[in-house]
This record gives structure tokens, sequence and C-alpha cells, in this order.
């Protein structure tokens, strides 16, 4: 195979400069004083309440018996979970997201027209948000893991299933929140705000990879209902913080949900469509 070295690097220079630009536009952006919004605090210790709630009551009730079910499943079903539960690791979806960026980037420094350079701006931005709130997400996750220092169902005939040792760095003793779930749950969050379609279809991912933390006896149930809970709440907290600066989002003063920038106009111009 022959490369073009010479296209490859002043491709490369294109993204680099580009870069810089974005990085600039990024910090004018976030220096700007933040748009007000109405204080939904209420809103905020509500939906925390209801979600302690759920998770207190499926500890209770559904955590020991589940726990002990996935033990008895078919070897054959939990090898096959063995492979699905590794699409919930983070570093393929950093990856995409980083790689997106660039490939956004590089199409920006070429696109011909302002619109189209706005489209492809978009595009980087978006991808931006979905790798701000996987490092929100996964380092959220981490910190209460070892905070906490929940039991894995593995001791659950030594400790039990409500064993908790703060402050623990053992792997062990990391069982709450489910970091894989988390990951999944704060990209189908993610993407519901930015194109409810592909929120929908990312789905198909998150649940099987949420239920086979259960499957492969890596959590209890509660663990997994608290990465869920933890994803979703990063990537409408992530949202809401772009979308005061108008980053990515925009974000009405009375509005819970943030609106993504440029609705449309993404698909019309990078289809060579008329707005």
């Amino acid at each position: 195979m022959n490369w073009d070295f010479a296209r490859l690097e002043a491709g490369a220079a294109a993204v680099r400069a580009e870069a810089v630009r974005a990085a600039r536009d990024f910090i004018t952006h976030w220096r700007r004083p933040a748009a007000p919004v109405m204080k939904l605090w209420p809103l905020w210790v509500a939906l925390a309440t209801l979600a302690v709630s759920a998770l207190l009551f499926v500890g209770v009730y559904f955590d020991v018996c589940l726990a002990r079910a996935a033990t008895k499943l078919d070897p054959r079903l939990v090898s096959f979970f063995d492979y699905v539960t590794q699409a919930g690791k983070s570093n393929w979806l950093f990856a995409l997201s980083i790689l997106t960026i660039l490939f956004a980037l590089y199409r920006r420094a070429q696109a011909p027209g302002a619109r189209l350079r706005a489209a492809w701006g978009l595009v980087a931005s978006r991808a931006f948000y979905i790798f701000a709130v996987l490092s929100v997400s996964g380092l959220a996750s981490q910190a209460i893991k070892h905070l906490v220092g929940r039991a894995r169902p593995r001791l659950i005939d030594l400790q039990g299933s409500f064993h908790f040792d703060m402050f623990s760095l053992k792997a062990v003793l990391a069982s709450f929140p489910s970091g894989h779930t988390t990951t999944v749950f704060a990209v189908f969050g993610a993407l519901s705000l930015l194109a409810p379609r592909l929120g929908l279809a990312s789905l198909l991912l998150a649940i099987p990879v949420a239920a086979s933390r259960i499957i492969v006896g890596a959590h209890y149930p509660s663990d997994v209902g608290g990465g869920l809970f933890l994803g979703l709440a990063s990537a409408l907290i992530v949202a809401r913080v772009l979308g005061r600066r108008n980053i990515a989002f925009t974000l009405a003063a009375d509005a819970l949900l943030p609106t993504p920038r440029g609705k449309g106009l993404i698909g019309k111009l990078l289809l060579n469509r008329q707005a």
C-alpha cells in the first residue's frame, strides 16, 4: 500500500489548526456568563429521592434472589454474556468519540462554505459532549465505587448482600454502581438528548449490557440500577452545563431538558440538501 505522506501531513496540519480554532471558540463560549435558569432543586431532590427509594426496594427484594439465580444459569449462557458485557467498556466509546471529533474538525477545515463549516462544527461539538459525558460518568462511578465499597455478589455467602467497606480500593469491594451500566446508559441518555431515534436504538446495546452484569455475577440488580441512574444523570447534567453556555445545546430559562443546537442543520447540509 502506497501512502501519500504529503497529503497525510497536510491533513494532520489542517486538523491541528482547526483544533486550535475550535479550542478558542470553546474558551470564548465558556468565558461568557452562563445563561440564567430557574432553580430546579425541588425537582432534583424529588428525582434523587425517587431513585434512592427504587434502589433500596430492588436491593431488599431482588438482590439476593437474582444473584443466587445467576449462579445456577447454564454456563453456555454465562459465557455468551461474558462477550456481551465487553461492549460496556468505555475505552472503545472514548476512542470513537475522539476519532469523530478529529474527523469533524478535518472536514470543517476542508468545508467550502460557512454553513457546511457550521454543520461540521456541530458534529465536533456533539462528539465532544459524548466524550465529556463518558468522562464525568466514569469518574463519578469510580469515586462512588471506592467511597461506598460494596462487596460483590461472589462474597454473598461470606459477607451478605449489604456489606460495605468505605474507601476501599479493592475491586471485589467495588460493586456499586455498575461501571459498565453507567457507561452504556450515559451514552443512551446523551444520544436521546441529541437525537431521540439514536437514543432508542442505543437501548439495543444498553439493556443487554446491563443484564449481563447480573448474569456474569459481577453485580447485584441494585448496582445495575445505580449505574442506570448515574449514567442518565451525568448525560443530563453535562448537557445543561454546556447548554447554559450555548455549547452543543441551548437551554431555556424554565426548561429541564436542553435543546440540541442546529437541529436539522447537520442532516440537511451533510447530505447536500437545501436547508
